[in-house]
């Protein structure tokens, strides 16, 4: 993976940072591609260096939509608690050797919260233990009125998501480069305990229009599912 080099734009002690990590894989198939994963990202060690950098949390996901072309993809989360440990982790050789392993291509991406941005968490119910994830992406069309409006929708609108099985929503702005302005580049992250509530949710029209008020153009969305198989996270 590349290094990274970026600047803080959240509010001082803001916590955590996300990290979203997107590629093909290198990998002809996912079964080869979790061992790669394991050896290279789960094997204790690694998972030393990265928590004793500030790393929290580390969680794969595959398209729950696979390509026809036959290229797989693969997306990493991670939660880190300081971005100077983060960048010095991205900037250690062996990391870029072992992204290079795993992936024939990926984009590295930071986030980070701004004051106001809405964030909600609650607990899967008994027995509800596979997590589907959604993502939004786009430019929004004013960092200073993106919370606000957020705010309102999500306490809109939050009894309805919860009840078609909502577990985590997460607003983020992508961290600028050194020397750039504050970045308008946004990001939603939700979790679910419910396929087909996420789905159902995502095709309310209700939510197409939220994001029209918010984001400048379409947005790029996704939709994740664990892979099987025993990938290692934390």
């Amino acid at each position: 993976m590349n290094s990274l080099s970026f600047k803080l734009e959240a509010e001082p002690g803001t916590v955590p940072f996300l990290l979203t990590v997107r590629g093909q894989l290198a990998a002809s198939d996912f079964e080869a591609a979790r061992k790669t994963h394991n050896l290279v990202a789960g094997s204790p060690q690694a998972i030393a260096a990265a928590r004793s950098l500030s790393d929290l949390s580390h969680a794969v996901y595959v398209p729950v939509t696979q390509s026809s072309s036959g290229q797989h993809e693969l997306l990493i989360l991670d939660y880190w608690n300081n971005p100077e440990g983060l960048q010095r982790f991205f900037a250690d050789p062996r990391v870029a050797e072992g992204g290079a392993a795993l992936f024939k291509s990926r984009e590295a991406s930071v986030w980070a919260a701004v004051p106001g941005m809405p964030s909600v968490h609650f607990p899967p119910p008994m027995g509800r233990h596979q997590i589907w994830a959604g993502l939004f992406r786009g430019l929004a069309k004013s960092r200073e009125k993106a919370p606000p409006l957020l705010t309102e929708y999500t306490r809109l609108g939050i009894n309805k998501a919860r009840a078609r099985g909502l577990l985590c929503r997460e607003f983020y702005f992508r961290a600028s480069a050194p020397g750039e302005a504050p970045s308008a580049e946004f990001l939603g992250l939700d979790l679910w305990f419910d396929a087909d509530g996420m789905k159902e949710h995502y095709s309310d029209p209700e939510n197409a229009q939220i994001m029209a008020d918010v984001l400048s153009g379409r947005p790029e969305t996704s939709a994740w599912c664990k892979p099987q198989g025993e990938w290692i996270e934390w």
